[in-house]
């Protein structure tokens, strides 16, 4: 009788053994893998959505305002496409680079060859059209 007991006590701790060791490592692979899938869809979607945030003029102006007297100059504003990429053209193609001399002086509103952050508004359509990155 004890054999048998030793024999079928022997085999349910092995079986007990080898499931409860494989769910596991089974659940901490599971757990990693969703970890790790779950960064890269934060990631991915962070990426989505500051590609298509609209342009926040006040960050750019101040960005620009190198001298910070609350008015962009002409060099100033030739820096925009150093600090925000120009826009993309239809289906990756590049865009054809703007004017920007030609932008500023349609900006300044009242031509004392500086723009003030009310002005600068404009630049969203006059330089990026579609108003996003």
């Amino acid at each position: 009788m004890f054999a048998r007991v030793t024999v079928a006590g022997g085999a349910t701790l092995a079986a007990v053994l080898l499931i409860g060791s494989d769910p596991l490592d089974a659940q901490d692979k599971a757990k990693t893998k969703a970890t790790a899938k779950t960064k890269a869809t934060v990631k991915a979607t962070a990426k989505a959505k500051a590609k298509f945030e609209p342009l926040n003029t006040g960050a750019l102006f101040n960005k620009l305002d190198a001298n910070k007297d609350l008015f962009l100059d002409g060099e100033e504003f030739g820096r925009i496409l150093s600090v925000e990429p120009a826009p993309r053209g239809k289906k990756g193609k590049e865009a054809e680079a703007p004017d920007l001399p030609f932008v500023f002086k349609s900006l300044d509103a009242d031509g004392n060859k500086k723009l003030s952050p009310d002005e600068f508004k404009g630049v969203v359509g006059a330089v990026y059209p579609n108003g996003k990155r």
